[in-house]
């Protein structure tokens, strides 16, 4: 924990300097990563179905948190980045937001209902569609909203939805933001920013490539 903690300080950091020094112009296009594949946040799709952008931010979330589950709104997360150079202007781009990244408690039975309510709205692009790590979830389009979710697994078998897990999110859901009600908790522990959050991931694990892998099924 003590690492991760470190890395996102030192995200926050480089963009504080990036943007003291030689010119905003300048500091925006300065590379912080690699990718190896098209990182899709199209408003249609990151708003509709998983993509593997919302895989990447959420499985990043969930590793340097620590967290159990990570969950995030399509909405929050603004625009693509082609094979390359992943600069700190495509960074804002993506995230143009000053959330911070918190971890909250919630039961199984509160992750079911966050998701029924993220999926309530579908196929409309709407920005509150959760894109989840650490679970895989499968919703029936043509069901009612609020009876939409078939399935939500956790390590491999359906999610207790007694057990308590620790959630990764951001401070505009767990503030209710997008009516997720179900998130406004206290929260465990509270990070950087998002942005940082990716900033430093990046410096650290590029390449990435990551893949759309069936975490969200739509049946229609």
């Amino acid at each position: 924990m003590y690492e991760r903690k470190v890395r996102i300080v030192l995200g926050v950091l480089l963009a504080a300097v990036l943007f003291l020094s030689a010119g905003h112009a300048a500091a925006l296009d300065t590379e912080v990563g690699q990718t190896d594949v098209r990182l899709v946040g199209d408003r249609a799709l990151i708003r509709t179905q998983e993509t593997n952008l919302g895989n990447l931010v959420t499985d990043l979330m969930r590793a340097e948190t620590g967290a159990d589950i990570a969950l995030t709104n399509g909405g929050g997360l603004r625009d693509s980045v082609d094979p390359g150079p992943i600069t700190l202007e495509n960074v804002l781009e993506i995230h143009p937001f000053e959330n911070a990244v918190v971890t909250i408690e919630l039961t199984g039975a509160e992750v079911i209902e966050a998701l029924e309510h993220g999926v309530s709205r579908h196929p409309d692009d709407w920005g509150g569609f959760p894109h989840v790590s650490g679970i895989e979830y499968s919703f029936n389009t043509n069901a009612e909203p609020g009876s939409r979710i078939q399935e939500v697994r956790y390590r491999g078998g359906p999610i207790d939805p007694e057990a308590s897990f620790v959630v990764a999110t951001n401070d505009f859901l767990s503030a209710g933001g997008d009516e997720f009600t179900m998130l406004e908790k206290d929260h465990l522990e509270e990070f950087a920013t998002l942005e940082s959050m990716i900033i430093g991931y990046l410096q650290e694990n590029s390449p990435v490539a990551p893949e759309v892998e069936g975490r969200i099924v739509i049946y229609e």
